[in-house]
Parts: structure tokens; C-alpha cells; sequence
């Protein structure tokens, strides 16, 4: 957008610098023709009626010509703004592809989701439950109200039955009751740290906070904040430059991973300057696709073409291939069931 953009903008200035330029010389044309005039009148001695209407006529003439090259102008200046409109709705169509792309994958995962059993995800909201108790209870140590913490894993050992999580939680607690206020903060930035390690960065700066709500004076514990930020800095510039790598590598699934990871870190802003270099790699992307469906076909690797030409249209439903590609899965699928028939009979 940013090259088409610049192209209009070119239009507009050599637009602009020949109408000032022919205004200007008509300008001088104009004021030559007076003084001519003028100067011809002064020598005849008279200024017969003929010179005077040849003379109105040149001055019509000439304004004419001015208002002839100003609608040009507009002309151009409209033509111009057109070619940004349509590159912009270009722009907004592309985006509207990648984001209906990322629509079905959510979609698809949520399915694989409600497909599992209750028991698994039990399983899930198990681990979030114990995550949410650990870090309740972490609060209450730093704020040494050890009763309350044990009141709690009480409360939680009877009502959820984690009775070794309980018991780990207890060992926590006696041992904060011993420990010193150096080790209590220790403890803190081992937390925050940890969450670093993990790249949960939310979680970091929550412990972070916690921390220095608890320990206002302690100086390791006033830098966790800007610990926890430059750290998601960091992997943010390193998630960069392997994007920029991979794209100079023609490495398009790195790159569409890569991208997918970008997505929770960049600003408005710094997604739409990727937003052409992340059009090229989808686009990439679907041209492989599109290869190995034609590859499996030929081969007649039935399978295959049919899972390839499924991802062609999951991720890329509005694209002129999977069009094309829906109308031929049928037909594959029949293809496929072929040698289970006659092996059957």
C-alpha cells in the first residue's frame, strides 16, 4: 500500500508542477499580448475597434486555456485517488482472507475441544484451579498471614480433594514462617522469573506487582516490573528478526508460524507494515498447497489430495482455489473409496 501510495503522490506533485507552469506562462502570454498591444495602439496613434476585440478575444482565449489545464488537474487528482481507493480495498479484502483464516482455525480447534471427554477436561480445568491456589497462597506468605494461607489449603483440600497439592502447599507455608525477609523476596523474583522463563507475561507482571506491593523499599524487587517488559521486548525483537529471516529463506511455514506468535505482541501499526511481507507468505503458503494437491492427484495419491485440498479450504476459504478445489473433492473422495469397494468384494 505504503508503494502505491507514493506512486499517487508522484502523479499528484508532476500534476501540480505543470499547472503552475502553464498558468504562469499563459500569465506572461497574457501580459506579452497587452503590452504589444499597447505599444501598437501608442505608435498608430488610435486604438481602431478591430484591435480591441482581437485583443478581448486573445485575453478569452487565454483564461480559457487556464481553466482548461485547472479541470485537467482535477481530473488527475481524481484519477489518483481512485487508484488509492482501489489498492485500499485490495488491502482490506486480503485482510479479511487472513482474518477469515484465523476464524476457522479457532473454529476447528474449539470443535477438537468439545469433542474431548468430560473427564479431560476436568483434567484442563484441574491445572488452572491448582495455578489460581498457588498463586493465592503465595500472596498470603509474602504477606506473612501464614493462618490465612493454611485456612485456605484447608478450604480447597476439602472441597476439591487435592490432598498432595494441599500437602506440598503446607510445607510452603512452614517453610516461609522460617525463612528471612531476604529469602521471602528471593522467592518473589524466582516467581517472576519463572514466569519469564515460560513467556507468560501476563503472570509475570502480575507477580511482579504483587511483589512490590508487599516490598515496597527492596531495590531488586522495584526492577522486577521492568524486568518482566524488556524481556517480552526482547522476544518480541527475536520473534522479528526469525520472521525476517524465514521470509528471506522462502520459509513459509516457519514464516506463518512465526507470524501467529507475532500476533499477541504487535501494535496496530507495526501489523499493518507487515501486513504485505504477511501476504506474500500466505500466498506462498497456498502456492505450495496448491502444488501438492496437484502432485497427490497425479500420482493419484487420492488420501493425500483429499487432506491437502481440506486445508486448502479451511485456511484459505475465499480464494479462487478453494473453489476449484471444492469442486473436485467429491469426485476424489468417490476415487478414494474405489479400491476399498473392490477389496471388499
Amino acid at each position: 500500500m505504503a508503494d502505491k501510495t507514493g506512486s499517487s503522490n508522484w502523479v499528484r506533485k508532476v500534476a501540480r508542477a505543470v499547472l503552475i507552469t502553464g498558468i504562469a506562462l499563459l500569465a506572461v502570454q497574457t501580459a506579452w499580448t497587452v503590452i504589444q498591444q499597447a505599444m501598437a495602439w501608442q505608435a498608430a496613434g488610435d486604438a481602431p475597434w478591430q484591435s480591441q476585440v482581437a485583443l478581448g478575444v486573445s485575453i478569452v482565449g487565454l483564461v480559457f486555456a487556464g481553466l482548461v489545464m485547472v479541470l485537467a488537474y482535477g481530473v488527475v487528482l481524481l484519477l489518483a485517488s481512485g487508484h488509492e481507493a482501489l489498492a485500499d480495498n485490495n488491502d482490506r479484502s486480503g485482510r479479511v482472507e487472513t482474518l477469515l483464516a484465523s476464524h476457522v482455525e479457532t473454529a476447528k480447534r474449539q470443535a477438537e475441544y468439545g469433542m474431548l471427554s468430560d473427564r479431560a477436561r476436568s483434567l484442563i480445568y484441574r491445572e488452572h484451579e491448582l495455578e489460581a491456589l498457588r498463586e493465592t497462597v503465595h500472596h498470603e506468605l509474602m504477606q506473612q498471614d501464614y493462618a490465612g494461607a493454611l485456612a485456605l489449603i484447608e478450604t480447597v483440600e476439602k472441597d476439591f480433594g487435592y490432598a498432595e497439592e494441599a500437602s506440598r502447599l503446607r510445607q510452603q507455608v512452614e517453610n516461609a514462617r522460617r525463612s528471612t525477609l531476604d529469602e521471602k523476596v528471593d522467592v518473589a523474583v524466582r516467581r517472576v522469573q519463572d514466569a519469564i522463563d515460560r513467556l507468560d507475561w501476563t503472570r509475570g507482571l502480575r507477580e511482579a506487582q504483587r511483589a512490590a506491593r508487599v516490598f515496597p523499599n527492596d531495590a531488586k524487587v522495584a526492577m522486577l516490573v521492568d524486568r518482566v517488559t524488556a524481556a517480552r521486548s526482547q522476544h518480541k525483537s527475536e520473534l522479528l528478526k526469525r520472521y525476517g529471516e524465514a521470509v528471506k529463506k522462502n520459509d513459509v511455514d516457519g514464516g506463518i508460524e512465526l507470524l501467529r506468535q507475532l500476533d499477541a505482541y504487535l501494535t496496530p501499526q507495526e501489523a499493518a507494515a507487515l501486513q504485505e511481507s504477511a501476504r506474500g507468505v500466505f500466498r506462498a503458503k497456498l502456492h505450495n498447497l496448491g502444488v501438492q494437491f496437484s502432485i497427490s492427484i497425479t500420482e493419484q495419491r487420492w488420501a493425500d489430495a483429499i487432506a491437502t485440498g481440506e486445508q486448502i479450504v479451511a485456511e484459505y476459504p475465499n480464494s479462487r482455489m478453494a473453489h476449484e478445489v471444492r469442486e473436485k473433492l467429491d469426485v476424489l473422495r468417490l476415487r478414494a473409496e474405489q479400491p476399498k469397494a473392490a477389496k471388499g468384494a
